[in-house]
Order: C-alpha cells, then sequence, then structure tokens
C-alpha cells in the first residue's frame, strides 16, 4: 500500500517564508550508557483515513491513531560496530478493531572492517507484517512474519581502482492467518547471491557490473502451477559523486525467470535501477527514482513485472520550516495474465522543528489504483497531524 504527500497549499503557504538558512534537522538524541550508544524516537500521528477497506465499492472511512517508537543501540568498539534496531508501528481505528495492526521490525548487524582491503557486513532481521484488506476480496488483514539475513563482504582500499563485493542472503516468509483461505499459497523462501565489480574511472565516480541469482522456493505447490523458479540477472552501471549538487547511480540490465518444474512459462525483461540526488541550494534538495524490477507472483499469473517512477523535492524555508512535495507513478504487469495494475501517487508534508530532536507536521497523502480487474481498485487520501521527537 503506497502513500505519498500532496497538497497545493502548502506550496503557497512556504512562500511567505525566508529562504535564508537550512531548517533543523531532525535528529533523534543520543545517549552514552557504558559505551553504548542509545538512540530513541517516537512520532505520533493522528489522522483520517478516507478508505482504510481498499475498495471503490464501499469506502469506509475512519479516524485513526498511529505510533512509531524506534531504538537503536549501537556499541563501537576498535573501529568495529555491532548494534541492534527495532521499530514498530501500531495503528488503532475509531470505526472498528478490524483493521487495527501491530507491526514490528527487528535487526541485529555487526559492521567490520578488517583491514584496509577488506570489510564486512553481517545482518539478520525479524519481521512481523501484515496485509491490508479489500473489502470486496478480502474481509480481513492478513498477519505473517519473515525472517531473514544478508551477509557481505567488500575487497579493495578506498579509492582503488578496482574493487569486488559479494553478497549473500536468505528470507523466509510465514504467514500467521488464513481469513482468505489461501495465504499458505504465499509462504515461500528466497535465496539471493549477488557479486559486484566495481572499477574507478574518476576520482569520484565508479563503472560497475553486477551479477545476481535468486531461488524461490514454496512451501504449497499447486497442481500445474508450480511456483519454485529461479532467477537470474546482470546488469551495467556507474555511481557517482562527483559535485557538491548531484550525487546518484544508473544501473541497466536483463532478468530472466526460469520456473524450476515448466509448467509455467519462462520470462525475461528489461531491468533498470536509477536514483539520482541534486541540491540546487544548500537548503533545497530533489530526489528522482526509476526503477523496473521482477515481483513475485500475486495470486495471478506467474510473476510481476513492476515499474516506478518517484519524484520529491524538500525545501527549508526557514530554519524551523520544512516541506516536502512528492509524486508517483508506477504500474503492475502480471506475466501469463491479462492483469495489469496502475498506481499514482502524491502528497506533501510541512514540518516545524522546535529543536533538532523535537518537530510537528500536518500532512496529506493520496493514492489511486487502476486494474483490468475492477474489484481491486481504489483511491485513498489521507490526512494527518504529526509529534516526532527522541528522549
Amino acid at each position: 500500500m503506497l502513500h505519498k504527500y500532496s497538497a497545493i497549499s502548502v506550496a503557497v503557504i512556504g512562500v511567505l517564508f525566508s529562504l535564508s538558512s537550512s531548517a533543523v534537522e531532525f535528529e533523534p538524541a543520543q545517549t552514552n550508557a557504558g559505551g553504548f550508544e542509545i538512540t530513541p524516537s517516537a512520532r505520533l500521528s493522528i489522522g483520517r483515513d478516507s478508505n482504510v477497506g481498499l475498495t471503490n465499492a464501499a469506502q469506509t472511512a475512519t479516524n485513526f491513531t498511529m505510533l512509531e517508537p524506534s531504538v537503536e543501540v549501537a556499541l563501537p568498539t576498535h573501529g568495529q560496530l555491532y548494534g541492534a534496531k527495532y521499530l514498530g508501528r501500531l495503528v488503532r481505528y475509531s470505526g472498528g478493531t478490524t483493521d487495527n495492526y501491530n507491526d514490528h521490525s527487528f535487526n541485529v548487524f555487526a559492521d567490520n572492517v578488517w583491514s584496509s582491503r577488506f570489510k564486512t557486513l553481517v545482518d539478520v532481521n525479524y519481521l512481523k507484517g501484515h496485509d491490508g484488506r479489500n473489502a470486496l476480496l478480502f474481509k480481513n488483514k492478513e498477519l505473517f512474519h519473515a525472517t531473514g539475513f544478508n551477509v557481505m563482504g567488500h575487497y579493495g582500499a578506498e579509492g582503488a581502482q578496482g574493487q569486488f563485493e559479494l553478497s549473500a542472503g536468505q528470507v523466509s516468509k510465514r504467514y500467521d492467518t488464513n481469513n482468505s483461505g489461501a495465504t499458505q499459497l504465499y509462504d515461500n523462501n528466497r535465496t539471493d547471491l549477488i557479486g559486484t565489480f566495481f572499477y574507478r574511472v574518476a576520482p569520484a565516480t565508479q563503472m560497475f557490473v553486477e551479477a545476481r541469482n535468486s531461488k524461490f522456493s514454496y512451501v504449497v505447490a499447486l497442481p500445474g502451477k508450480n511456483l519454485d523458479s529461479t532467477e537470474q540477472g546482470y546488469m551495467l552501471g556507474v555511481k557517482w559523486d562527483a559535485t557538491a549538487k548531484t550525487t546518484g547511480n544508473i544501473k541497466l540490465g536483463s532478468m530472466k525467470k526460469s520456473f524450476n518444474l515448466g509448467q509455467l512459462p519462462s520470462g525475461s525483461t528489461a531491468v533498470w535501477d536509477v536514483g539520482i540526488q541534486w541540491l540546487p541550494k544548500t537548503y533545497s534538495k530533489v530526489d528522482f527514482k526509476l526503477q523496473q524490477r521482477a515481483n513475485e507472483y500475486g495470486g495471478v499469473g506467474s510473476f510481476i513485472i513492476s515499474n516506478d517512477s518517484s519524484l520529491a523535492w524538500a525545501h527549508d524555508w526557514t530554519s524551523y520550516v520544512t516541506s516536502t512535495l512528492s509524486v508517483g507513478d508506477g504500474s503492475d504487469k502480471f506475466q501469463a495474465s491479462t492483469r495489469t495494475d496502475k498506481r499514482q501517487t502524491y502528497g506533501a508534508r510541512l514540518t516545524y522543528g522546535f529543536r533538532s530532536w523535537l518537530r510537528v507536521g500536518v500532512e496529506y497523502q493520496h493514492s489511486r489504483r487502476t486494474s483490468t480487474v475492477p474489484a481491486v481498485a481504489y483511491t485513498k487520501a489521507v490526512t494527518m497531524l504529526t509529534l516526532e521527537g527522541s528522549l
């Protein structure tokens, strides 16, 4: 479920403020205890959701309260870094308990620099999440949990002509509820192996070649539609930090998906991943993203080709006031099916920072999905007042 921010009036209000200085950047306060660096923070939002059931046929509007606590504990020692992080999202709707949820994310990590040429990063994570309902198709939300890990090794001194990076990871997703009667079909394991070679072509610019292999195995095999598969992808790219105003990376390549038993047609597609940040002023930032990738089976066809683009502009009007405007567009094409979904998002946010560790804001988020399957189409608007701070 995608939400962005939107309100032209925010831009109108913004021009009333001075452009003289950068706003206070939100930085949660850090506490040191026995060598540990503890960084707690929380965000409280009160708002209204125009379509909590994600359907155009029987829209239900309701007020909600959302609490998002976060805490990170880090232990830096002798150039190494060990830590753990928790993120939560607890939501309560005034219209009833059907859509209330508690999402939790935990991860522990070790970031080690073994020499001037070799470093590693190990991350283990756990997610307790949910899928929102659609009032016409699924009468209730579905709960799931996912466990995973990722290990990355990087060889090459900083500034070296050539560098190599290898990463491997695995994630297992399991549904804890089955209100739709079909969630067991989505339980799966994913294993990834990615190798990347970087070649420096300028002091702040690297070309790179990336190869990846992903394997998917499903717990339940549908007769005549076994979704176990392998993906192989190759990309060529460039990343740069050449000026004070522009940083970014561009990756272009291809991906092929092959199903293990040959019960579904294999497919291939062009893939790309573009991310560019432009700083026209010290107090203004523009982020542009463009991506095409393969996603797993969504209950229809064999797999999905997703295409997304987004543009966001953040601007500091004074040393206390910041606005953010954003717009996004995307599509999901279900392979071996006639289904196509299109997604649009836009929105805006205005914040006032009392201190670097305390700020308030107002947001408006709008999202819309159209589809060749009318039952899954919806339009949704969310308005929120927020308070964000740290202890």
